[in-house]
């Protein structure tokens, strides 16, 4: 195994300096314009690892995996056959013809050069390996432009890129990683391999949920969540003394500060700012923006069935009253993320209590009920909010008294009209959001 020829596509930017290096190894370099026909390319590969020494050792190619227009003519010429017969003749030949589609390559065949004067042949076997996964998400992404244009999603394929792998699963003795759809932006491209690393199955869902409720908030909020589970949402009165899970806001002040004296917090996220005291904490991320893509589809992998469907958009919500009130919102994103039935009993901008992920709607009230015992100060003026519609008469009796203002609710079913009389004739407001918001 040696590299005596190679061919370029490209000699220009990164691909030149590489040229050059190798250059330097004595190797000759053939492009395009050295074939009449570059389907002739396929016969020089396959000499390569002839006893003549004939033939070409490393091919260096790039696959064009964005179109431009959605036009059958367009894309069918788009398609560079010649490229994808030179990359089959590489990988079959392996041993003997390297194939890099990956600039970051670059780099590592050069040291191996320099090490050993050739290319181990483990580095062959993983760019072949990497080159058949580009392959794969070039037909892929192919397949999926050509599906739009023939208005069919019969056969669409999702193509999964592992971007790191995570300190452990939902338990310390399971395996995990962190992957995403290839060639698209991530909610986790905020974050680097090397911070990633550090998280667990777990850690991912609580920062997830947490700056997810954040995105949507345009106050300054600090969000606390514990094993998936939103346990604070606060404007002010800080005291994470002993808390656990991951805490997450979108500003800082000294009263922030200064509540995270003697937490137990598994992560805490902050803004990216210059500097900050010495912050007694297991794991400090600094986060420049939160994330706010445009996703065309949601999915939920059910041994080996995917659930599909049209993501639910939280930040248009309209609630049919006379009055509004911003409180509304925030709390109705609350049940909105939260694990159905969920029940949230919020004031003074900030989130009293939280019933989700019981069986019925009447449990998480008073799950929430039951929580908010442990408030200082009476649930006077309060708002609850249900992420799905009211049906059970006995719920208005649970909140009648209980302080609560306003009750925020979907509607759309027959006993709204009941429901809307029993509250009313207790000096309550039922306010309707139009939209149930179930997240099992």
């Amino acid at each position: 195994m040696n590299v005596n020829y190679a061919f370029f596509e490209r000699i220009d930017g990164p691909y030149s300096a590489f040229k050059d290096k190798l250059i330097q190894f004595g190797v000759k370099i053939y492009t395009i314009d050295d074939f009449k026909n570059i389907f002739d390319l396929n016969i020089e590969i396959k000499k390569s690892g002839g006893s003549d020494f004939q033939g070409i050792d490393l091919v260096v190619l790039e696959l064009n995996t964005a179109n431009q227009r959605l036009e059958e003519n367009y894309i069918l010429n788009s398609i560079e056959e010649w490229k994808i017969s030179a990359i089959y003749s590489c990988v079959k030949n392996y041993r003997n013809s390297v194939i890099v589609l990956d600039p970051d390559d670059f780099d590592k065949i050069i040291e191996s050069l320099e090490e050993c004067g050739d290319i181990t042949l483990q580095d062959r076997r993983m760019l072949s390996l990497k080159a058949l996964y580009r392959v794969l998400r070039y037909t892929s992404l192919i397949h999926k432009e050509m599906s739009e244009l023939f208005a069919s999603e019969k056969f669409e394929t999702l193509i999964l890129e592992e971007k790191t792998p995570l300190r452990y699963g939902e338990n310390p003795q399971q395996l995990a990683y962190l992957s995403k759809i290839a060639k698209t932006k991530a909610f986790f491209d905020i974050l680097d391999e090397d911070t990633l690393f550090t998280l667990s199955y777990n850690n991912i869902i609580d920062i997830y949920t947490a700056l997810s409720l954040l995105r949507y908030l345009d106050y300054r909020f600090a969000v606390r969540v514990h094993h998936g589970v939103i346990a604070e949402v606060k404007r002010s009165n800080f005291n994470f003394k002993d808390s656990r899970g991951v805490l997450a806001a979108n500003f800082l002040s000294k009263e922030l500060l200064k509540g995270l004296d003697g937490n137990d917090l598994d992560i805490v996220i902050l803004p990216d700012f210059p500097d900050y005291p010495d912050l007694k904490i297991k794991k400090f991320i600094k986060i420049k923006e939160i994330p706010n893509l445009e996703i065309e589809k949601e999915y939920r992998f059910l041994e080996g069935n995917f659930l599909v469907q049209t993501p639910d958009d939280l930040l248009n919500m309209r609630f049919l009253s006379d009055e509004f009130d911003v409180q509304y919102k925030f709390v109705n994103l609350i049940v909105a993320l939260s694990k159905s039935m969920a029940c949230c009993i919020f004031k003074d901008y900030e989130m009293i209590s939280l019933g989700s992920g019981q069986a019925e709607q009447i449990e998480a009230l008073e799950v929430a009920l039951m929580k908010a015992k442990k408030y200082p100060s009476s649930l006077d003026g309060a708002i609850c909010a249900f992420d799905g519609p009211i049906r059970d008469l006995k719920i208005p009796d649970l909140i009648i008294g209980s302080g609560i203002k306003t009750v925020i609710e979907p509607g759309g079913v027959k006993e709204d009209k009941n429901i809307r009389k029993k509250l009313e004739e207790n000096g309550i407001e039922l306010v309707f959001s139009g939209r149930r918001r179930y997240k099992i």
